[in-house]
């Protein structure tokens, strides 16, 4: 990919979301980076996959993810605004690699269902037939973010042999602070119903910074 949009030399901006989580499973994907450091991330994020996973490292797996990745940052960055981005370590390299991104959004609506950002999740989408589209919602508390949380999710096919998955965790936070958001899908709703219990323990770790005490011994998002 040539110089452009992707690129950046601001890698010092301050997280907007952060989490504990452990970095052995959720690593963080910087949405500002340069050529440079991008390159050094990901042969190190490769190598220690493939280590992991026992799989050789062909030309083409390299090609994927790094096709994969740069598309990924601008898409997350500049389309959706997200404020950060992770990854989860235990798909295996021959998958579409699992990013799930967390946005603040401001909401001072008196409920969560009154969210424009949360009630488009629910709303089947125009261009495909009502049937072949199943949402599901639950509600999903967060020890940093309060009790008022839902986890929605939605199956929906992407085209005509691969049905995506999404997941959607939102909470609405007392007035005066911003709502979050973390959202994750996949191509391949096997590796999604095998992720929701990490996904799970992931969302209930995200706090706004600031808010909480950092527990003494935990990695930041930026050190994972």
């Amino acid at each position: 990919m040539s110089d452009g949009a992707l690129w950046s030399t601001d890698l010092g901006a301050p997280l907007h979301v952060d989490t504990d989580a452990n970095p052995d499973v959720w690593g963080y994907l910087h949405l500002q980076i340069d050529k440079k450091n991008l390159k050094e991330w990901l042969d190190l994020h490769l190598a220690g996959l493939a280590a992991i996973h026992d799989i050789e490292l062909t030309r083409e797996l390299r090609r994927f993810h790094k096709s994969f990745y740069e598309q990924t940052i601008v898409t997350l960055r500049d389309k959706l605004r997200a404020d950060e981005a992770f990854i989860y370590h235990p798909v295996p390299l021959t998958y579409m690699p699992l990013v799930v991104h967390a946005t603040r959004i401001h909401c001072e609506a008196r409920d969560a269902a009154s969210c424009e950002e949360i009630t488009a999740l629910t709303v089947p989408h125009p261009e495909i037939p009502e049937w072949q589209q199943r949402t599901g919602s639950t509600p999903f508390a967060s020890p940093h973010l309060g009790r008022n949380g839902v986890r929605v999710t939605r199956s929906y096919p992407a085209d005509s042999s691969i049905m995506m998955t999404s997941v959607t965790y939102h909470w609405h936070t007392p007035p005066g602070l911003p709502d979050i958001l973390l959202r994750g899908h996949h191509d391949d709703p096997a590796v999604m119903a095998a992720t929701i219990k990490p996904l799970d323990d992931f969302a209930r770790t995200l706090r706004l910074p600031g808010t909480a005490p950092h527990r003494p011994g935990s990695p930041r998002a930026d050190q994972a």
